[in-house]
Parts: C-alpha cells; structure tokens; sequence
C-alpha cells in the first residue's frame, strides 16, 4: 500500500543508445493500477539531447592502369566524416600495400605523414558531412609484379565508434611486360681453317607479357672468326653489323624462329674461342638476363713448312754433292696422315 503523499522507490531504467540515434530522443512512461479513478496524470516523458558522433570513411582510388616497373604509379586516399558530429581526437590513415608495390611519396596537405610506416596523421576537427584534403600515396611497381594488385588502406580514431567501414582495398590492373631472353649454340667443334661453320642464335620471351616494339639481336665475333652469312625466317639481317631485326609480336612463353650465324675459322685461330651475342627492344625492362655467351673449341691443324739447304758451291762434273731438306710443324696440331716430299 501506498500511503496518500508517499512515493515508492525510484526504479532505473538502464539503456543503450543506437550508434545512429538522432540528436534528440522522448522516452515516455506511464502507471496505471492502484485503485486510482484520475488517469489524465499517469505518463512521464522525458526529451533526452544525444551528443552526436563522427563515422569515419576512407576512400582509395587510382587511375587507369599501373605497368610492369613503373615509377611514380598514385593512389588517393580521402577521409570523410560520415556521421552526424565532428571527428574530436587525432585521425589516423595507414596503408598497407602489396609486396610487389613500393611506396616512394606519401603526403596531403594538413597531414603528417612518415614514409616508412605509411601512416597520416592530424588532429583538425572534421565536420559531419566534410572531408579532410586527400592523401597522395606514390609507388614504383615491380618489374615482377602480377597482373593484379589490392592495396588496402585503414582510418581510425577521430572519436568515433562505428570501426565497420573504416577500410578501404583498390584492385589494381597492371599491365605485364615481356622479359627478352637469348641463347645461343653451336655443333661440336670447330677446326682451324674451317669454312661454313655455323652458330644457331634463338630469341625467347620468358615475360607474361607480349613484347611491344622491335627487337634487335646483334652478335659480337671474336678475333678468329670471320662472318659470312647470317639469316633467319622473318628475320631482317645486316651482316656487316651481324645484326637482325624484326617487329612482329612475340607472345609471352614464344620463341621466334632461330637466327644461323655462318662463319670461316682462321689458319691461326686460338684453341677456343667465346661468340658473344645480345637482344633488345621488345619494350621489355628486365635486360639483365638479355646475353648469351658459347665458348667454342676450336681444333688446331698441323701447318708443314720445308727448308732446303746445300754447303758451298758445287763444281762442274761434281759427283756427291747434297742438298739437306727439313720438314717441320710449325703448326698448333699435330700431323695426321702420310706426309710426303717430293724434289723437283
């Protein structure tokens, strides 16, 4: 029972407040019951002021496509405050790229920025509804990288609670590029003196993607060998600059056909010898891997040289006077088969 003039115990009523809830909130109550006859004074209400909080969002862009070991590749990163009050608190946006992307600039104006974590910072209030100047993030792209990418980005702080759309991720396409590789070989030994021997020289492309420009293969003889024909299908060759040259497209993972090399060995050419010989062009990068060298054996031949000599003068109706004649090698090799001299 309760007595006229007295009053029960407080009850409480304890709530959670929406993280969306609008500037201003009614909460009604009513009692009934009692025996009571007068119910034009049984409901309360209760206007509540709800201090509204910033929602912080995070946008990555970039434009067209990245290519295969660009430098100076952006991406923009903009802060917005989606919620209904300002951002109190410092803001924090941090990058995490992929590892075949690396940063080379990051800045915004009114943002601190440190390179090496990939991290802004600022401490300026956000408005709702207002956005803070963008972050340019620079990059230089691998000569390896993928044909696609996805560089993530976060923002966090500010005041804010809702932590569900604080991430950003921008799908990159990057553009693949061929790798041009030569090799290059020859059959067996070679022999001093030689004519008609030959070198085989092949143009790879070991990229993922197609070469986009002429390709050029150039070949450096050495002291000893002598050009004398150089040819290949599809091939425009110039052999007084052993070079050949063509612009039709090579897949990634294709050859074009082989180049042959024809060369004469000379009389006194060394007992081996390296053909050295490079590609380029293509629109390729990557040239580290663009000579192929082929060391060649070259077999030393025997050179027969003949001295002849006599003592003194000979005399009118001499009998036994002699001439002395001395065959020698005065090559790299040894002889091989009968030798004969013959006087005259």
């Amino acid at each position: 029972v309760l007595a006229a003039g007295g009053s029960y115990p407080a009850i409480t009523l304890t709530v959670t407040m929406a993280g969306n809830a609008p500037a201003s909130v009614t909460n009604t109550a009513a009692v009934s019951g009692g025996g009571e006859i007068n119910l034009a004074n049984n409901t309360a209400s209760d206007v509540t002021a709800i201090t509204q909080l910033p929602d912080l969002t995070l946008t990555k862009t970039h434009s067209g496509t990245f290519t295969q070991g660009q430098a100076g590749a952006t991406y923009t990163l903009t802060v917005t405050n989606s919620g209904a009050g300002p951002t109190s608190g410092g803001v924090t946006v941090t990058d995490t790229l992929p590892s075949s992307l690396t940063a080379t600039g990051l800045a915004g104006t009114g943002w601190s920025c440190d390179l090496g974590t990939r991290t802004c910072t600022r401490s300026d209030a956000l408005a709702a509804g207002g956005s803070h100047p963008p972050i340019t993030l620079t990059v230089t792209v691998a000569g390896n990288a993928p044909a696609s990418v996805t560089n993530t980005a976060a923002v966090s702080g500010g005041g804010e609670i809702n932590l569900a759309n604080n991430t950003a991720s921008d799908v990159t396409a990057i553009t693949q590029l061929p790798d041009l590789t030569l090799i290059k070989t020859h059959s067996g030994t070679f022999t001093q003196g030689q004519v008609g021997a030959t070198y085989t020289l092949t143009v790879s492309n070991s990229g993922p993607g197609p070469t986009t420009s002429a390709v050029i293969v150039t070949d450096t003889l050495p002291s000893g060998l002598t050009a004398t024909a150089l040819s290949g299908t599809g091939w425009s060759c110039t052999l007084g600059t052993l070079t050949c040259t063509r612009s039709d497209v090579l897949a990634a993972g294709g050859s074009y056909p082989a180049i042959t090399l024809t060369v004469d060995v000379a009389g006194a050419a060394p007992a081996s010898v390296t053909n050295t010989a490079a590609v380029s062009g293509g629109g390729e990068l990557v040239t580290t891997n663009n000579t192929a060298s082929d060391g060649t054996t070259i077999t030393p031949v025997a050179d027969l040289t003949l001295t002849k000599t006599h003592a003194g003068a000979f005399t009118q109706g001499q009998t036994g006077a002699t001439y002395t004649l001395t065959v020698t090698n005065s090559g790299a090799g040894p002889t091989n088969g009968l030798v004969t001299v013959s006087d005259t």
